[in-house]
């Protein structure tokens, strides 16, 4: 049944607002990342972010209830970038055991290459604070880093490089020794030459494969 004009002119409208409405949280999603990215440290502002997006508070809070709500909003978009980049490095290793290194050395890389963490380092400041105030929506972060590493593990059981892993906590368990390693290095330690191979090592041993 087609519509008449008067519904096809809501249609319209409705569009146009959801239109302006995902433009809008773009831009400010946008101009959170480029503060951060400035900054290079925690505290962004609203006002800062409104200054970069060129739009009103009112803008804002028809879109945020608060500025946690916009880091968290700026936190997953960075996450997801990131996640695009790992799941996409991690598929083309050539083996299980290469994959997990990938993992380890793209998400170590979130704290040693100068550019990422510009980025990563006021985003993984605001962390514990989001977590403890958005915990699903944090969860559901975790996972997205989470789900190649488990793919990686899970292959290697398949094939017999990791026969005893367990792919959910074990991905857990590397996940944590890696994070633990860039809250490290954000915090400012020195990273010893041979830190990084031996975070693989400790890490394919633990899960059984080779050392």
């Amino acid at each position: 049944m087609n519509m008449g004009v008067a519904e096809r002119a809501a249609e319209r409208s409705v569009r146009d607002v959801r239109e302006r409405a995902a433009s809008e949280v773009r831009a400010l999603v946008d101009a959170g990342l480029e503060v951060i990215a400035r900054r290079g440290e925690p505290g962004l502002t609203v006002a800062e972010v409104l200054a970069e997006a060129g739009l009103s508070t009112r803008a804002f809070y028809r879109h945020f209830r608060s500025r946690d709500e916009l880091v968290l909003a700026v936190y997953e978009h960075e996450s997801e970038r990131t996640g695009d980049r790992l799941a996409r490095r991690v598929d083309e290793a050539p083996t299980p055991a290469a994959a997990v290194e990938t993992w380890i050395d793209e998400t170590l890389a979130l704290a040693t290459r100068a550019g990422r963490a510009r980025r990563t380092a006021p985003l993984a400041a605001e962390g514990p604070r989001l977590q403890a105030r958005f915990p699903d929506e944090f969860e559901a972060i975790v996972e997205r880093q989470l789900e190649p590493l488990r793919q990686a593990i899970t292959d290697g059981r398949e094939d017999g490089t990791f026969p005893g892993a367990g792919p959910e906590a074990d991905a857990r368990a590397v996940h944590a020794v890696t994070w633990a390693a860039v809250q490290r290095i954000l915090a400012g330690a020195s990273v010893a030459a041979d830190e990084q191979p031996a975070l693989r090592r400790f890490c394919l041993a633990a899960l059984g494969g080779p050392a």
